[in-house]
């Protein structure tokens, strides 16, 4: 079930959590809308981009998710860990793909490293010599 996730917690809104179900819509309608809740704060329609670095905690170094009143229930702790910006991104993503979840990288070689992480002793990878020098050396 697509939900819009409130701009309060991360991409992962759970199913009857009142917010709009976008399940049965269209593509175009997905797209614009999941993950596009009104800012808390100011009331903005389109998601703001999220500048800080850290948010705040009620003890700082401890990874919480939005259930967590470490996190005041909000679920970010570190940009590098999660932020509102990249949730709606993850959360749109998702819904154009018909995904339950979404998931955004900083760079190509943090994705490919995320998916081998994912493979088992004996498993194959298949890929063409001209790959990114990166990928290429990593694989190697």
């Amino acid at each position: 079930k697509l939900l819009t996730p409130p701009s309060s917690t991360s991409n992962m809104a759970a199913a009857g959590s009142g917010h709009a179900d976008f399940s049965k819509s269209g593509f175009g309608t997905k797209v614009l809308h999941c993950g596009q809740e009104p800012d808390a704060t100011t009331g903005a329609v389109a998601v703001p981009i999220s500048m800080s670095t850290t948010f705040a905690q009620v003890s700082p170094g401890i990874a919480s998710g939005a259930d967590s009143h470490l996190s005041y229930h909000k679920g970010y702790e570190y940009s590098r860990t999660n932020n509102p910006t990249r949730a709606a991104f993850e959360q749109a993503c998702a819904a154009a793909e018909g995904a339950k979840h979404g998931l955004a990288y900083a760079s190509g070689m943090s994705a490919t490293t995320a998916i081998i992480h994912l493979l088992k002793t004996g498993d194959h990878v298949v890929s063409i010599d001209d790959v990114y020098g990166g990928t290429q050396r990593f694989f190697r």
